[in-house]
């Protein structure tokens, strides 16, 4: 599992995946489980392709609701912002928590997938 918080700009972003999907691809198994979530400020929806081609990753609200969760801000959730990449795992439910508490926690709604291991 991998955690990350990318940058604001498209650039940057792209950069990051790139650099990211490179440490992936070193250290982890093409053939083992994965999960990459976190903020992606990527609300122009461009990161599944590069996750895809790069790491065979989807985006778990994706794959179960065809769409992305609105996750940002949370005290009026509008913009796509937050992601649950995975592979190597079957995706058995994913929802946006919130608004409420999580608006007085943090200006992003909180996403929760639950996974089981393939067999």
């Amino acid at each position: 599992m991998v955690c990350v918080h990318f940058g604001l700009t498209s650039y940057e972003r792209k950069q990051q995946i790139e650099t990211l999907s490179q440490r992936i691809e070193e250290h982890v198994p093409a053939d083992e489980p994965l999960i990459v979530a976190g903020d992606f400020n990527d609300w122009l929806r461009r990161a599944d392709k590069q996750f895809y081609q790069h790491l065979n990753l989807q985006e778990v609200f994706l794959a179960l609701h065809g769409a992305h969760a609105k996750s940002f801000p949370s005290w009026l959730p509008v913009l796509p912002m937050d992601r649950i990449y995975f592979r190597g795992l079957q995706a058995i439910e994913c929802k946006r928590l919130g608004p409420s508490p999580w608006h007085e926690l943090s200006d992003h709604c909180p996403l929760l997938a639950i996974f089981k291991l393939s067999s």
